[in-house]
This record gives C-alpha cells, structure tokens and sequence, in this order.
C-alpha cells in the first residue's frame, strides 16, 4: 500500500509525510543506532558534528541525507525537506534514548558519550558472531527474526572489504551479556532459512580468526 499523504498548508503540490506504524519504527531504531555506543565512537562525521554543538545536537536535514535513512523513506523522502524533517522528527518523538529540540529541527542522544575503550568494552560483552545468511537478507529481516528470541541494539552485516559484498554473517548486539548467554544456550535450535545458525561471542570469533583470512 502506498504511504497515505496529505498536502501541505505551505504549497498545493508539496505533498505532507503520514509515516505508517512500520517506517516510523524503522526511522527510529536507524537513528537511535546512530547515536548508540556501538555506532557513535567509531563514527568519526556523527562524533565530530556532535561534538562541534555546544549542546550535542544534529541536524535532522543532515541525518535524512544518510543513505540507509534515505533508504527507509522511500518515497516519502522526494519532495519538501522541511516537511520531511518535521515528520522524522515527528518519529523520534516517543524515543527515550534521543531528544528532539523545541523546534523539531534537531536531535540528540540523552546520555553523555563516555570514552571508548569503556564503551568498547561494554559492547564487546553483549556482542555475537553469528551465521551463516543468504546474500540477500536484510537488517530488517534479521532484526525482526532475532527480535522474537532476544531484544537487539543493532546488527551489522559483514562485507569483504574491496567488494563490498555480504560474507553471509553478522555482528550482533545485544541488550546484555545475560541476553548473549540465553541466545547461546538456545542456539543448537536457531535455525534460518533451513540453515542451522553458527553462534559465538564476538570477542571469541575475532580471536579465533587471528592471523588468518577474515
């Protein structure tokens, strides 16, 4: 179904976003992993852009320009900026990680970025290995199926560094090392696509492939 739109008071052919229930989630989970530990220190742009506001702000108008955003709108994201902005802001409205400025122009994370090899050690905890995946799985996809077993902060797909194509496994984090453990002790049952899913900490994995191939 196409995304219902109405027309803006600003001008008769600028069309006004109504993001269904799906896109709003999506728009939320895609920022609020923007400014997450796991993406935040390691992203050197965002942290730079954070860091250059005396209160840590970001454009909305500059997060919408970031391809898997762009990617998410689809179609709403073709016309009128300023309508746009004030719809994703519109989304970000119910996060409890976020904050959205009193002009619904920008937005920022809640807590104070602690230093990285801190929250690179927190991280590490709560982070799986797991695979293998058809090449074309998405995030989406992957988020929803480990959604029914444990809660997820984010996934990241593992490409080949020239290529860029997927390797067919993933980094997965997750809320907590306890949430790690459960996932672990239930993965001789994890099963995808009629593939029996290979799980391991992070941490173990990396060590594990240590002078060898990635």
């Amino acid at each position: 179904m196409r995304p219902t739109l109405k027309l803006c008071a600003m001008c008769s052919d600028c069309p006004s976003r109504t993001f269904d229930d799906a896109t709003k989630t999506k728009l939320l989970n895609q920022i609020e992993f923007y400014f997450s530990d796991s993406n935040l220190p390691r992203d050197k742009f965002l942290r730079e852009t954070v860091e250059n506001d005396p209160d840590g702000f970001v454009d909305i108008a500059l997060l919408v320009t970031f391809s898997r955003v762009r990617s998410l709108l689809g179609s709403y994201g073709r016309h009128c900026d300023g309508d746009l902005v004030a719809a994703v802001a519109g989304a970000l409205d119910t996060s409890t990680l976020l904050t959205v400025s009193c002009d619904k122009q920008r937005v920022r994370r809640n807590s104070i970025l602690r230093p990285r090899a801190e929250v690179d050690a927190e991280v590490e905890q709560r982070s799986l290995y797991v695979s293998p995946f058809p090449m074309d799985v998405t995030i989406d996809k992957l988020r929803e199926f480990f959604s029914h077993h444990v809660e997820v902060l984010s996934i990241r797909l593992r490409r080949h560094a020239l290529s860029k194509d997927f390797k067919g496994s993933i980094f997965i984090e997750l809320e907590s090392s306890t949430s790690c453990a459960v996932l672990l002790q239930n993965s001789h049952a994890l099963e995808y696509e009629g593939a029996n899913l290979t799980v391991m900490m992070k941490s173990q994995y990396l060590e594990k492939k240590k002078g060898t191939e990635p």
